[in-house]
């Protein structure tokens, strides 16, 4: 795994076919809650190879997200995307909707557009 310089960003540098591929190009804040998370990221593969996306508040489609968490998108070779939201203390969340209810209990004030 290589970790890039200023732009955050991280991929895997592996070279065998089949093997999975992780593309990350985050904040230096959600860079911190990428750390706290890594473990489970890694420990919870699916079999099918496929690509994984880290995405934060700075990318397109995720502008919604709190600054320091993360979405993890895993797209699957036969067209599934998962994905798996990330609070800044390392906490998992299956859904969009997930993350909103946890927001509202700790007291955050969400409005749409």
């Amino acid at each position: 795994m290589k970790q890039g310089h200023s732009s955050g960003s991280v991929t895997d540098s592996g070279n065998d076919k089949g093997k999975d591929k992780i593309n990350i190009n985050i904040s230096p804040l959600s860079m911190e809650t990428l750390s706290k998370i890594k473990k489970h990221i890694y420990r919870r593969r699916f079999r099918p190879t496929g690509r994984y996306f880290m995405h934060d508040n700075t990318s397109p489609g995720y502008g919604w997200l709190l600054p320091g968490w993360l979405a993890e998108e895993r797209h699957m070779e036969y067209g599934r995307v998962y994905r798996y939201y990330y609070d800044p203390s390392g906490r998992l969340y299956k859904t969009r909707r997930e993350v909103l209810i946890a927001w509202k209990q700790s007291g955050v004030i969400v409005m749409d557009n």
